[in-house]
């Protein structure tokens, strides 16, 4: 078992080309971690509960569940809890087809609001959230500001489904400490979000956040690496668990011939005993730590083994050069 490594924080975007060619191979490393609040485009179902109507209490926890997406109606696409609430408050009350996110799999669920007493609005009776909240690392940034994070695609403890992220912002994040990860019990980097934001994303993917950060960064230009060049053997990740950005050993077990983008390219060990003392290995936050191999950035961290936290998975740079 493995589980993404996007942590959660304790408390229409025009979209600018991101592609990185392969004749611009060289980038500032990152492995700082940022908060980041990311819009989702459609909003997750946080509750199932009752309208009270003229005639009694109605419900719809028949049809829709907690951890629903709803992401389109009546085959428009959705973007918010605000559309999603006007189409159906100002609706007439006829039956609305629901477009889901269940499970990974998306369903068209048909609906009939209910009036609500003494408001005379038509509900749904479900409790709607259209962002999640979480801390990151950034594995690399752009001469320009353009930066890429996380390796993966983004989770929520609610939601049945993995999020499509149309936009949000990015934010400073203090460092509050690191729970250690054990066996069946993946640790975590706390942290809290602090101050105004430093950037804007400007989509989500299922290999990484890509967006820009309003502050230069200062670095050494590292070149990206290839997916034909990762060998077995020794490596290094890039993270902050709450001590600086630090460099630690790791090993690359095992590199999968790929051929489209995968979340799991490659199949890592934590050597570094500093991060087996402080951390007990991967844990939740690092997800978008770079991997650098030879003197190249050839992957990001992505997932940890929840049997065994010392190893994980991490993406080839390959899948991150564009969005």
């Amino acid at each position: 078992m493995w589980s993404c490594i996007f942590a959660l924080l304790i408390a229409v975007f025009t979209v600018p080309s991101f592609c990185i060619c392969h004749a611009e191979t060289t980038v500032i490393p990152g492995g700082f971690a940022v908060a980041m609040i990311l819009d989702i485009d459609g909003a997750i179902i946080d509750d199932v509960g009752i309208v009270k109507t003229s005639v009694g209490n109605a419900s719809l926890c028949n049809k829709l569940k907690r951890g629903d997406m709803i992401v389109g109606i009546d085959g428009n696409k959705v973007s918010g809890c605000d559309e999603i609430l006007d189409k159906i408050n100002g609706g007439d009350g006829t039956e609305m087809i629901l477009t889901l996110m269940r499970d990974d799999r998306e369903l068209q669920i048909s609906v009939t609001p209910y009036i609500e007493d003494g408001s005379g609005l038509y509900k749904l009776g479900v409790e709607l959230r259209d962002t999640v909240a979480g801390v990151g690392t950034v594995t690399f940034v752009k001469e320009n500001g353009m930066f890429v994070a996380l390796g993966h695609g983004i989770t929520d403890p609610i939601a049945s489904s993995e999020l499509p992220i149309r936009g949000g912002r990015v934010y400073e994040c203090e460092l509050m400490g690191v729970t250690k990860s054990k066996r069946n019990d993946p640790g975590e980097i706390r942290a809290t979000l602090k101050g105004e934001p430093i950037g804007e994303i400007f989509l989500g993917s299922d290999h990484g956040i890509f967006g820009k950060l309003y502050k230069r960064i200062e670095g050494e230009r590292i070149p990206l690496g290839t997916r034909d060049e990762v060998m077995p053997g020794k490596a290094y990740i890039i993270t902050d668990i709450g001590a600086g950005v630090s460099t630690y050993e790791v090993e690359i077990i095992k590199a999968i011939k790929q051929d489209r983008p995968n979340q799991k390219s490659m199949l890592i060990r934590i050597t570094d005993k500093r991060l087996l003392e402080t951390a007990g290995g991967i844990v939740q936050g690092m997800s978008g730590s770079p991997l650098m191999q030879n003197g190249k950035i050839v992957g990001a961290v992505t997932h940890v083994l929840v049997n065994d936290p010392t190893k994980g998975y991490a993406i080839y740079a390959d899948w991150l050069r564009s969005a």
